[in-house]
């Protein structure tokens, strides 16, 4: 537990290290309001712990724990796309998902 602990803290530091130098080059008027900028970062957060926290145990052979780590996984990405989609809209009209349905278009006209 004190090592997950520790690896958890060294990287909330790293984030709160590297946050800093990465604003100065942001743009001056971002997308959304502070407040959806700054949950959007949490969730982030949250989902890089929680991909410590599956990473452990699966070091430790508990894949029933991985695997619920994997539920919460899913669940955080699933946020996260919807706070993007709030802060930045639908980038007129494109969905992360087109390239899939091209990809499977491209496989299926190549099959004909």
């Amino acid at each position: 537990m004190k090592k997950s602990n520790s690896i958890i803290s060294v990287s909330l530091l790293a984030g709160a290290l590297i946050m800093p130098s990465v604003g100065a080059y942001a743009d001056p008027n971002p997308p959304g309001n502070s407040r959806q900028r700054e949950e959007l970062r949490r969730d982030q957060q949250q989902l890089e712990q929680l991909r410590q926290r599956r990473n452990q145990e699966r070091r430790e052979g508990d894949r029933d724990e991985a695997r619920e780590y994997n539920e919460k996984i899913r669940d955080q990405k699933r946020e996260i796309r919807q706070d993007q989609k709030e802060i930045y809209g639908d980038r007129d009209g494109w969905n992360g998902n087109d390239w899939r349905r091209d990809r499977d278009r491209e496989r299926d006209h190549h099959r004909d």
